[in-house]
């Protein structure tokens, strides 16, 4: 069966190489788990707080799913990004301590 990588409408921009190997990684953990990703935002807009990542392509969200964990993301990234759980989606961005 294939698993899709889909792109909310309005969620544009180019991410850097580091953020588009993170978003790789969460695509394979999300398929290998049964699901489609669903990317609500990549470096778009204006609505993301001010220093936001998302402004510099070193952040994307994405919908939550029930079989995917924060945790398991966690460990599927590594100690270089954050991840941070909302009500409905995850906010992840790569900030290297």
């Amino acid at each position: 069966m294939a698993y899709y990588v889909w792109t909310q409408q309005g969620a544009t921009g180019d991410l850097q190489s580091v953020a588009q190997k993170g978003l790789g990684k969460v695509a394979r953990l999300y398929h290998a788990n049964g699901l489609d990703l669903y990317i609500t935002s990549l470096r778009d807009g204006t609505i993301h707080c001010p220093g936001s990542f998302h402004y510099i392509g070193l952040a994307f969200d994405f919908r939550k799913a029930s079989r995917v964990s924060r945790g398991m993301l966690v460990s599927t990234l590594g100690d270089d990004w954050d991840v941070i759980e909302h009500s409905t989606h995850y906010h992840v961005e790569y900030d290297p301590k």
